[in-house]
Formats: structure tokens, C-alpha cells, sequence
């Protein structure tokens, strides 16, 4: 959810887009730790010229933490700013529009955030900051915005099943994951977020929006002691009561290749092809992140791009990706192409799979690929946001404090051998998902 006042911010636009030029655009970007006196990790880095201030509390409260109650974690944080125990959700949607600020929740299946991103100047920050605060500390989630968010949610889902792209994600992951908390929706299914009502919301909140279960990242043009006085402020106001912490994870099921036709009235088919891949931290992520790039993950360079949609006109677009998580995370390609060509589609692209994991990229593909990811990597560190994220994730994940600094160099070190055995390690074709939406013609 996202509050912001497009007047405040654009007066001073022109300030900030000038100062940017000379933020931090190098892959050493300096990172700070603190520990707060109840035991939250901190990382902060400075942004020297932009006078401004990003704030991101990251929780392990994703959507694998919902229980049998799907979506509790994205509806209790869609209701965070609906109001507290003093301010009514207007009046709160009026401060931070006033300040200029911005408030924004998130929910992936690992981990949920709450973010603010505000001017330093004390008039702008200090009423925005007293705000967040107490949203940490007292949201009251009032029923009528109870009701009012699950009827909004209940639209989304009701909505997104005529959508064969989301038709298809929800099979795939229900199909790689089976019963662990992976193969849910982050948004939920309709008939548990009719279930959800305000005690289970409350009891979320308390348990899982807590300082022993949150991380703190901050980039800002304040000073360090600044910053820990902040930290320390946003660490008490998510103190609570302990309370025991049992986990539902289960253990991932063991997949063996699948074929899957889903019938939908649609002249083009939605392709997904993947597996469970690697968890986050893996000593194979960078060499799986390389081969991925050049295997599909690289738009119009990538080996799929070339031959489905240059060479053969198959497609507008395909795709894959790698996304570690904190347990095994998928391993994704994505096609969209005419009924009539969904079977040709999918051979081909089985069959440039297997010949990858065996033989790998060529060197020619291998160097391109390097030089590409080095080259860019600080266009993705080039902006407070951007850092925010990284820092956020490291923190979470655990990795190393160094991981921006290093993350070039790891790039530079890979080799073909690396490649192929990163692939046959984690990407198992004998377990690999093939899933078509479409109509009879894809079948």
C-alpha cells in the first residue's frame, strides 16, 4: 500500500534528480552494522547528497508462514495503515501525504516488509516517523476495513481466474511444491481469506510484526549515530510479548516429470516449464545465475529469445529465471505462443534444456555474459531503493556483509565447468514440470 503527496515531492525534483548523478554508483557501496539493545540487526549505508531517508523492517513473515489461513500475512499487512487505537486510516493517509512521505507494505513467500521513504529535513520527517511508529507499535485493524480488505482481496482472486497466466503460475507452483507453504499464493484462495477474520489478524501481528522476528535497513544522508537512534526507536516499538513461534513448514515433495494440459478458452497458450531449483546462500547460485542469463534470463541475447521468437517467430517472449529462496527456490521458463504452436514450443525448448545442462554455454556466450552482468551491475545499485533492497536481503538471508563488494568478482571467477555442474546438480530433467494453459489446439 502506497501513500504519497506528488506535489511535495516535486518541488523538489529537480534538487534530488541533480544530486543523483553523484550518488553511489560503484559495487563497494559501504555497508554499516548495529545490533539494537533488543537484539535487531541493522545495516545501513550512507547516501551522502540525497537528502532524504529510505527505512525497510524486514520480517519472516511471508505467506509460508499463513497456516491453513492463506493470505493472512498479505491481508494483515494491506491493514496496517487502516488505522490504531488514536488515527482513523484518513488521518493517517493525511500525514504522510502531508510530509511528502511514503508508506509501503510488501508480502513475498519468505519474508513480508514495511517501508518508509521520507525527506531528512525534521519538519517533513519527524510527524512521518511518530506516524510509523505507531503503526508499528498499536495498528488496531478496525472491522470495517477488515471487511472492506478481504472483499477487495476476494475481487483480486475471483478476478485473476480468468487470467491464464495467473491460472497457470497457481498450477505450477501447487504442482512443484505439493504441501509446503511454497505452493500457496501470497494473496490467498477465496474461501480461506473468507475464513480470516480480526482475531486471526491481530494474533498475526502480534506474533510475527515483533522486534524478534525483524531486521532494519537504512540508506540516508544522516550521520551513524542518527541513524542508531532510529533504529533503536523502530526496534522498541516492536517489542511484544514472546510467543512461541511453531513452524508449519513441511517437507518438499519429490517431483518426477510431469506433463499437464489445463483447458482455457484462450488463442494463446501459456507455457511453464521448471522444477524446485536452489535456496539462497547456495555455493551454486552465481554459476546458476550466469548459465540462467545466457540460457534465457538475458532478454534478446538469451539462447531462448534467439531461437523461439528471432530464428522461428514463435513468440513475442520467453523467459527463465532462478529464484532462491530460503528453501529451495524455482527454477522458471515462460511462453506465450499461438495454441497451434504450443507442442513445437515445448519440444524445443525441452530439448535446448538438456543440451544446455549437458554441454553448457559456448565460450563466446560465457565472456558476453560476464562482461554484460559486470558492466551493469552498478545501474542496480545506482539509487537509494535499490540498496535498500540489497541490504534488506542480506540481512534476512544472512549473507555475507560483503556481498555487493564481492558480487563482480564472483561473476568474473565462473567458468563453463562451474556452469554445467551448477545445472546438473540443481536442475533435475527428470523432474521437470511442463504445464500448457490453453485451448484443444495446445493439447
Amino acid at each position: 500500500m502506497m501513500k504519497n503527496n506528488i506535489a511535495v515531492f516535486s518541488k523538489i525534483f529537480f534538487l534530488i534528480t541533480i544530486m543523483n548523478f553523484s550518488s553511489i554508483t560503484k559495487a563497494d557501496v559501504k555497508i554499516l552494522s548495529y545490533e539494537t539493545r533488543n537484539g535487531v540487526k541493522v545495516l545501513f549505508s550512507k547516501s551522502e547528497n540525497i537528502p532524504m531517508i529510505d527505512i525497510k523492517i524486514t520480517f519472516d513473515a511471508g505467506s509460508s508462514k499463513d497456516g491453513s489461513l492463506k493470505g493472512l500475512s498479505m491481508l494483515t499487512h494491506n491493514l496496517l495503515d487502516e488505522g490504531t487505537s488514536k488515527k482513523k486510516s484518513e488521518e493517517i493517509a493525511s500525514i504522510f501525504e502531508s510530509t511528502g512521505s511514503v508508506f509501503n507494505t510488501s508480502v513475498n513467500k519468505d519474508r513480508s516488509t514495511i517501508s518508509l521513504r521520507s525527506l531528512t529535513d525534521e519538519k517533513y520527517f519527524n510527524p512521518c516517523l511518530k506516524m510509523f511508529l505507531e503503526i508499528l507499535s498499536d495498528s488496531s485493524f478496525p472491522i470495517s476495513e477488515v471487511n472492506l480488505q478481504k472483499n477487495r482481496t476476494i475481487s483480486t482472486i475471483i478476478e485473476n481466474k480468468s487470467d491464464p497466466s495467473e491460472i497457470a503460475s497457481s498450477i505450477f507452483f501447487k504442482e512443484i511444491y505439493g504441501d509446503h507453504p511454497y505452493a500457496s499464493q501470497s494473496i490467498g484462495n477465496e474461501n480461506s481469506v473468507k475464513k480470516i477474520n480480526r482475531k486471526n489478524i491481530l494474533d498475526f501481528y502480534q506474533k510475527h510484526i515483533s522486534s524478534s522476528n525483524a531486521s532494519i535497513a537504512i540508506v540516508s544522508s544522516l550521520p551513524k549515530d542518527q541513524i542508531i537512534k532510529i533504529s533503536e526507536k523502530i526496534s522498541k516499538s516492536l517489542e511484544r510479548k514472546e510467543v512461541e513461534n511453531i513452524s508449519n513448514t513441511k517437507e518438499m515433495k519429490i517431483l518426477k516429470e510431469k506433463y499437464i494440459f489445463k483447458n482455457f478458452k484462450s488463442e494463446q497458450a501459456h507455457i511453464y516449464i521448471g522444477s524446485t531449483s536452489i535456496e539462497r546462500g547456495s555455493d551454486n547460485h552465481i554459476p546458476l545465475y550466469v548459465g540462467n542469463y545466457i540460457f534465457g534470463g538475458s532478454g534478446f541475447s538469451a539462447r531462448l529469445m534467439k531461437e523461439l521468437r528471432v530464428k522461428r517467430g514463435l513468440t513475442y517472449g520467453v523467459y527463465s529465471y532462478v529464484y532462491p529462496l530460503k528453501e529451495k527456490g524455482p527454477f522458471l521458463i515462460g511462453i506465450e505462443t499461438k495454441a497451434e504452436q504450443a507442442q513445437l514450443s515445448v519440444k524445443l525448448i525441452r530439448e535446448m534444456l538438456a543440451e544446455f545442462v549437458e554441454k553448457g554455454p559456448t565460450d563466446e556466450e560465457l565472456k558476453h555474459a560476464k562482461n554484460s552482468i559486470i558492466n551493469g551491475f552498478p545501474l542496480r545499485i545506482d539509487s537509494n531503493s535499490d540498496i535498500l533492497n540489497y541490504l534488506s536481503m542480506i540481512n534476512y538471508y544472512n549473507l555475507p556483509k560483503d556481498y555487493l563488494k564481492t558480487f563482480t568478482s564472483k561473476i568474473s571467477k565462473v567458468t563453463k565447468k562451474d556452469i554445467i555442474n551448477a545445472f546438473k546438480t540443481e536442475i533435475d530433467l527428470d523432474s521437470i514440470i511442463t504445464l500448457v494453459v490453453g485451448n484443444e489446439k495446445a493439447k
